[in-house]
């Protein structure tokens, strides 16, 4: 399985010198709990609607600040074709949610811990399904006898 399997829907982005207030009003609209921070195309940062209320509301930034001065910086981001397996490598080794994916300096879309959740308990889901038959319904599968033909 690959990265790009995780990836259902567009990245929603942001500018690095957007605002906070336009980052609060791209959260509303889009229905997402973190934007990918783009300069120029490419992923800078990642800040999250926590991130606004944590980092500038407690602080009481101007809403007109720059969402860079909120935005979570080094990025760790993995190219669509990349094995699950560094995906799961990455969301341990670096402890974080979300992760943008790229295809060569592109941003294509974003994963986080809980798509991959959803995703891999319906493939369980699935399994256990194929499971149960099988402890039911033992010979289920079996090959049947063919009839043999007579000259």
């Amino acid at each position: 399985m690959k990265v790009r399997d995780f990836t259902w829907r567009e990245p929603v982005t942001i500018e690095v010198d957007a605002t906070i207030t336009e980052a609060a009003e791209r959260f509303l609209q889009e229905g997402v709990g973190a934007l990918i921070v783009l300069d120029r195309g490419r992923p800078v940062g990642i800040v999250t609607d926590r991130d606004l209320v944590v980092r500038g509301v407690a602080n009481r930034m101007a809403p007109d600040g720059r969402v860079d001065s909120l935005m979570s910086m080094g990025v760790v981001a993995l190219d669509a074709d990349a094995d699950v397996g560094d995906l799961y490598s990455v969301f341990s080794l670096h402890a974080i949610r979300r992760v943008p994916v790229v295809d060569h300096d592109r941003v294509v879309g974003m994963v986080s811990l809980d798509d991959v959740m959803v995703t891999m308990s319906a493939q369980l889901n699935d399994l256990a399904g194929v499971l149960s038959t099988q402890i039911a319904f033992p010979h289920a599968r079996d090959e049947r006898s063919r009839p043999v033909a007579m000259e």
